[in-house]
């Protein structure tokens, strides 16, 4: 399995729980790795798209920790030596990013429903898999400006102010699917918006979009997946304005291939934990 180095976004929403132990450099045996995780809310257990599970060994400090979309972004280490047979890890979680859900919709939003640009969307090509869990729940880190007050340091204050950001996929099947590929349309909405309030701090999280809807559409096209996924924005990386000095169209492009040449190799694979081995 492939440990996935973070951004300076993705650095900065992860919440570091108080261990020490966990990172004990002097133990050869352990292993560090973070990747997007599905929640089984009965058995508390975090399932890998590779297969196994995470049996966190400090599950008392997860308790509490928002999982709207059934998903999270931990930070573990395990040992490598331990029994991994049965296909479970006991794992120490030394730090986590929630991951809100974001929504579809099947047709361009009005000004009512979006109104304001994004900074950047902090998507990188090369690590396309990081971005999924199997094929058709994709993940993206997505920077934008919050209210002036917010502590972002803060988890029960930023999640609050996650909850007022609305993020929207559309896209047009007729004009943006091609053979090659399709293009999806990232919307920003904000949420109980007052008077008086300034929108100044730039920060940023984890939103989840199940695409299974705009896959079979373009296979119903192409009886085929896609070769690449490409995500159009609004970008203004100073205010949350639209003005046309400051308004930019931003693009990043998601290698898909790597994707599908994952989840092939996976279904192939009768003992995906042993990616886990050093």
């Amino acid at each position: 399995m492939k440990r996935m180095k973070c951004g300076v976004l993705w650095a900065a929403l992860v919440s570091v729980l108080s261990l020490t132990s966990c990172l004990d450099g002097d133990n050869t045996n352990i292993q560090n790795y973070n990747e997007i995780m599905k929640v089984d809310k009965l058995t508390g257990l975090y399932v890998s798209q590779m297969g196994y599970k995470i049996n966190p060994l400090n599950a008392g400090d997860l308790q509490g920790v928002p999982v709207e979309s059934g998903y999270i972004q931990l930070h573990y280490t395990y040992d490598y030596t331990q029994d991994m047979s049965d296909g479970e890890v006991d794992a120490t979680i030394y730090g986590y990013s929630t991951i809100s859900e974001g929504l579809w919709m099947p047709q361009a939003p009005t000004e009512a429903d979006a109104d304001a640009p994004v900074s950047a969307v902090e998507v990188t090509s090369s690590d396309a898999t990081y971005f999924f869990y199997k094929l058709d729940d994709m993940f993206l880190p997505i920077e934008f400006f919050v209210r002036k007050g917010v502590d972002t340091n803060d988890l029960d204050d930023r999640e609050e102010e996650m909850s007022k950001h609305q993020f929207t996929l559309y896209y047009n099947a007729d004009e943006d699917f091609t053979e090659k590929g399709m293009t999806l349309y990232l919307r920003h909405k904000l949420l109980e918006v007052e008077e008086d309030d300034e929108f100044t701090v730039l920060s940023g999280g984890w939103w989840h979009f199940n695409i299974i809807d705009a896959m079979a559409r373009y296979q119903e096209r192409y009886s085929k997946r896609p070769d690449k996924i490409t995500i159009s924005f609004e970008r203004n990386t100073k205010d949350i304005s639209y003005g046309e000095d400051v308004l930019t169209e931003g693009k990043v492009d998601i290698d898909y291939e790597k994707v599908k040449d994952l989840n092939e190799a996976l279904s192939g694979s009768k003992s995906a934990v042993r990616l886990l081995a050093r």
